[in-house]
């Protein structure tokens, strides 16, 4: 992660000025959700491709790429639920789709450029040696197999997984943390503080190595990822042979189940007051049963080894997500760069803004109806006095959320499975201890 650091450090910096630049009043705040997100960007498309979207250019955050990869996130359950759809768009032409759905405008010109990337490196594989740095199609165009090299429409498939997955939820665990650090100045106050001690010299790049040492920080990036909820719909996992008895139920092997990080996340059996914002809930000495349920990443088949608890080396956690390492090192340097750099404020009162996580749409990822709140960088120390109170009825839930069994096979086909989707109440940890390794 050090080349990873010191590449990306300079994103972060650029990032940094245009805040300090163009937004230190309360008359010129920004919706930190999409500046969040055209940094996450900018580093994803340059880390996956060597060839960045550098929608920071645009001191407005308005560039075209991130404000339709947001917008469409509203539209990625009908995908979920009417998965043909996506096949009959195929199968039209593009400019009568153009003109049925001019919001795909973007998606057009993101996919033509990967496709112009793809079509150059499968007609001159040479051409990934002058790349700046190794690239994913480094690998998937030089699998182990041969036989299970990526078709040129794969490609391109996963490079849009790739962008938004990769965008997505670093950005969004920024923005709600973000959100209550600036709710309650406690949160703030002691970020900037140990940050100040731990980084005398904010001109001198902190590296992500001495970042991840901090243990506020480290806290606090951590209940910002479990309040965030990287992904609400419930994920599919296969019972395996052992299979486990349930809630005074026997599970078949072999049959699909769901999950959802909501629930694990919100379980107030292991996070006492689940809907509070609370990143001292993680510098008790005991963390383990926390670390359980911990599933920002989500957890299964296809695990990728990596210890979440950077405080707990005991803590053997293995989890789903293949990005989660360039995750945690992108939330440390943005974050800890924020916090030690900027003073930040919320523009007047935000009442309108609704981060009850009792009120998320099942968009597949979450998406807050009212979340869009805007802030801005004082050029002087903070003052308290000067930005918005605590909302507590903003920070509250309806606290009771009970799983509910059903059948969906539109979900299933999806994911071409074709079994039973079982939901199990309450006992979403015990069928967690029963994914096939």
């Amino acid at each position: 992660m050090v080349c990873f650091t010191v590449r990306y450090c300079k994103l972060v910096d650029q990032f940094v000025g245009l805040l300090r630049k163009h937004y230190s009043s309360p008359d010129s705040g920004t919706k930190i959700s999409i500046a969040y997100r055209s940094l996450t960007t900018d580093i994803i498309t340059d880390y996956c491709f060597a060839n960045s979207f550098n929608t920071l250019v645009d001191p407005n955050f308005s560039h075209p790429v991130v404000q339709q990869t947001r917008d469409g996130i509203k539209r990625m359950w009908i995908q979920v639920y009417f998965p043909f759809i996506v096949d009959v768009i195929r199968s039209l032409p593009e400019k009568f789709v153009l003109w049925l759905v001019p919001y795909f405008a973007s998606f057009v010109d993101v996919k033509a450029r990967f496709e112009q990337q793809i079509d150059s490196i499968i007609g001159d594989p040479d051409t990934l040696s002058t790349t700046e740095h190794e690239t994913i199609y480094h690998n998937l165009l030089a699998p182990k197999d041969p036989q299970l090299r990526p078709s040129r429409t794969s490609l391109v498939h996963e490079a849009f997984l790739l962008v938004s997955a990769g965008s997505d939820t670093v950005g969004h665990a920024c923005t709600v943390g973000t959100y209550f650090a600036l709710q309650d100045h406690s949160i703030s106050g002691r970020l900037a503080e140990e940050l100040r001690k731990a980084w005398a010299d904010e001109d001198i790049p902190m590296s992500f190595t001495a970042l991840e040492k901090l243990p506020y920080l480290t806290a606090f990036a951590k209940e910002a990822l479990r309040m965030s909820i990287g992904i609400i719909h419930p994920l599919p996992r296969i019972v395996g042979d052992e299979t486990p008895h349930i809630g005074g139920s026997k599970i078949p092997a072999g049959t699909t189940v769901g999950m959802s990080q909501y629930f694990m996340h919100m379980n107030p059996e292991v996070f006492s007051d689940p809907y509070t914002f609370n990143p001292d809930r993680w510098l008790v000495e005991d963390t383990d049963e926390m670390m359980l349920h911990f599933v920002p990443f989500s957890k299964g088949p296809r695990q990728w080894y990596a210890n979440t608890d950077l405080d707990n080396e005991n803590v053997d956690q293995k989890v789903f997500s293949l990005g989660l390492n360039l995750a945690w090192c992108e939330l440390y340097l943005i974050l800890g760069n924020v916090f030690r750099r900027l003073d930040l404020c919320l523009v007047g009162e935000n009442e309108e803004v609704d981060l009850k996580l009792g009120k998320v749409p099942d968009y597949f990822v979450p998406v807050w109806e009212k979340s869009e709140y805007e802030a801005f960088s004082l050029a002087v120390e903070l003052n308290t006095s000067t930005v918005a109170k605590n909302s507590s009825e903003a920070l509250q839930a309806p606290q009771a959320v009970r799983w509910q069994a059903y059948s969906r096979g539109p979900i299933l086909r999806t994911f071409g499975m074709h079994k039973s989707f079982y939901l199990v109440d309450n006992h979403v940890a015990d069928l967690m201890r029963f994914t096939p390794e």
